[in-house]
């Protein structure tokens, strides 16, 4: 998303190369067009994901995930949003290596924030990849996944093993508390500045009000988050989970032999 005005651009004299200049010929469009995909189809999907893992705690979450895979045109849905996380993170990236941090010269918050913003889109978008390489392609990177996948009694993979059983690893459930954080700031934080893009928070006092809601959200996926750790740490598969999936399959909601993976 759109980072602070307090970030200063590519350093005098130096050729940042096509890429940059394209950015700079269109940065009215280029910076709504960021700001606006990781709103609309990035950010709502996260509030989502994290909800639906949080049903780990409550007990719902196949109920939740199949649900999803019920969705008309879900396909469809997928591809846009792997369309926006593309370009989201695409543009983020020649933000992020043709820009210049200057909190040494100027260590103001929104300087550390600028930097924040850029440092945790990145582990975000290695998270990502692995979170996805791992339960939908069942890439193991030679052999650190080797426990992802807990089949029923019937062989019928159930998606709530997927990532519970690679949570019992310390390491990794540390990786995926330091990729979950970075998702939930770089989103919140984002969504700070992408009011400030957009012209609705032209005043300090609507920034600061702005702050509050945008800090509250983060609280709350932040609580999200450690709640679907936590159940995903401690979670063990039932006989229900293996008997819901199976009705979805009679339904049409998938076929046997794919894990469902959320």
């Amino acid at each position: 998303m759109a980072e602070s005005a307090h970030a200063s651009g590519p350093a005098s004299g130096i050729d940042p190369g096509p890429a940059a200049n394209i950015l700079q010929q269109h940065h009215f469009l280029f910076r709504r067009l960021h700001s606006l995909t990781g709103i609309v189809p990035v950010g709502l999907f996260v509030i989502m994901h994290l909800f639906t893992n949080f049903q780990l705690v409550t007990g719902d979450f196949q109920h939740e995930v199949n649900f999803i895979h019920s969705l008309p045109a879900l396909l469809f849905v997928e591809v846009g949003l792997w369309a926006g996380i593309g370009f989201h993170a695409t543009l983020g990236l020649l933000y992020t290596f043709t820009g210049k941090p200057n909190t040494h010269r100027y260590p103001h918050a929104d300087n550390w924030r600028y930097t924040l913003q850029r440092i945790t889109g990145i582990i975000a978008l290695v998270f990502i990849f692995v979170h996805i390489a791992t339960l939908r392609w069942h890439w193991t990177f030679g052999g650190l996944f080797t426990t992802f996948y807990v089949s029923t009694k019937d062989g019928y993979p159930l998606a709530a093993a997927t990532t519970a059983r690679a949570l019992q690893s310390n390491w990794i459930l540390a990786a995926y508390v330091i990729g979950v954080l970075s998702v939930v700031y770089h989103w919140c934080n984002g969504l700070w500045t992408a009011a400030i893009t957009w012209g609705l928070t032209l005043s300090t006092t609507a920034m600061r009000r702005w702050g509050f809601i945008c800090a509250a959200l983060g609280i709350a996926l932040t609580i999200f988050s450690t709640g679907a750790l936590i159940g995903a740490r401690s979670y063990t598969p039932q006989p229900q989970d293996a008997a819901m999936m199976q009705q979805a399959d009679d339904e049409g909601g998938g076929h046997r032999g794919k894990t469902r993976s959320h």
